[in-house]
């Protein structure tokens, strides 16, 4: 692999996400599979060349022009293939060297474009989460145009955004919701039954660990604010006898502490083995 691909330079893992756009181009991606397929190749060390040739020259997923396969492209190495540690990536790219795991690989772009998008992060934890927990069925537009607009007053770089272009990311945000699939519905969406099974909680402890937040306490982690499960809930999941193979937990008050058994790169393979009938 090259540098900017196999490396990571340690700039690139550091840098903190900055408000974009980038929610449009990821929503209009035609064929969601691109996403998934670019990051397999990578993790078959395949070099970002190699992908271009396939996208950009061979155009591997029918995308009817040039500047638009050059635009995806882009905004999913900007989103998805930025890392905070060394561990984040072994631990995300681990999941996509497999063929299974779909519905988690679903799950882990989610939180992976949370990670590395602040307005995905923002729009998700401000507006979705709390709507999904206030036990509301329908997931009105109104309601994140009302947070951008408000967001827009708040930050001077945001101050070029038109009305136009927030109703579009607004509409785009919930077209890529529905692609992830957590929502549902074509002119109203409604939220789904998002099921947040065994498996999927032991992922997840292990990408949030990866991150390497100074906090020891697991339940700190901001981006436990974007789950579709109440921190109660996930606090006493974990605590189940049948995560300990896993990890470790230690509890004091609310507080949970949370010490891994596996290695990152070789956690998916355990999981695979252990809920093989599951994915």
């Amino acid at each position: 692999m090259n540098n900017e691909v196999g490396n990571f330079s340690k700039k690139r893992i550091q840098e903190e996400p900055v408000f974009t756009s980038d929610i449009n181009i990821i929503a209009s991606i035609p064929d969601f599979n691109m996403i998934n397929e670019v990051i397999y190749l990578l993790t078959q060390g395949k070099e970002k060349e190699y992908i271009e040739k396939q996208i950009f020259e061979k155009n591997i997923f029918g995308i009817r022009t040039l500047k638009s396969r050059k635009r995806f492209l882009a905004a999913i190495f900007a989103n998805f293939i930025k890392f905070k540690t060394e561990e984040h990536k072994k631990v995300f790219f681990s999941l996509f060297s497999q063929q299974s795991f779909l519905q988690l690989k679903k799950i882990a772009l989610y939180i992976q474009f949370a990670i590395n998008n602040r307005l995905f992060y923002d729009l998700t934890s401000n507006v979705t989460i709390k709507l999904y927990k206030e036990g509301r069925l329908l997931v009105p537009k109104e309601e994140y145009i009302s947070y951008l607009y408000d967001l827009r007053d708040k930050n001077q770089d945001l101050q070029k955004w038109s009305n136009s272009t927030i109703d579009i990311i607004a509409s785009k945000y919930l077209t890529l919701l529905k692609k992830l699939g957590f929502l549902k519905g074509s002119i109203k969406k409604e939220f789904c039954n998002v099921d947040i099974d065994n498996p999927t909680i032991v992922y997840i402890v292990y990408l949030l660990k990866s991150l390497n937040y100074k906090d020891p306490d697991f339940l700190k982690s901001p981006f436990i604010n974007i789950l579709p499960i109440s921190k109660e809930n996930l606090f006493l999941r974990i605590k189940k006898l049948s995560l300990i193979d896993y990890f470790k937990v230690y509890t004091l008050g609310d507080d949970l502490k949370i010490e891994l058994k596996y290695n990152y790169e070789d956690i998916v393979n355990v999981i695979n083995q252990n809920y093989r009938s599951k994915i």
